[in-house]
């Protein structure tokens, strides 16, 4: 049994549900040097680092939100 609950961080500008970027993995470098991978699900963004999973958010998902989002405008 997983320690804490599956969180996702939710895009605003759009619906992540059945979009055509579900499943693509983001390689974020952290500030330790350490690559961590950001992933867009059907339900949001997740990222494999220990701060998402209890938090929620990292700032590697929110990085890749904001480009992602940006991209979209």
């Amino acid at each position: 049994m997983p320690k804490f609950k599956q969180s996702y961080l939710k895009p605003t500008e759009f619906n992540p549900k059945g979009h055509w970027m579900v499943d693509i993995v983001w390689p974020v470098k952290g500030s330790k040097d350490n690559v961590y991978d950001v992933t867009l699900h059907d339900r949001g963004f997740t990222c494999d680092c220990p701060g998402f999973s209890f938090r929620g958010r990292c700032k590697h998902s929110q990085q890749i939100l904001r480009q992602v989002e940006g991209v979209m405008r």
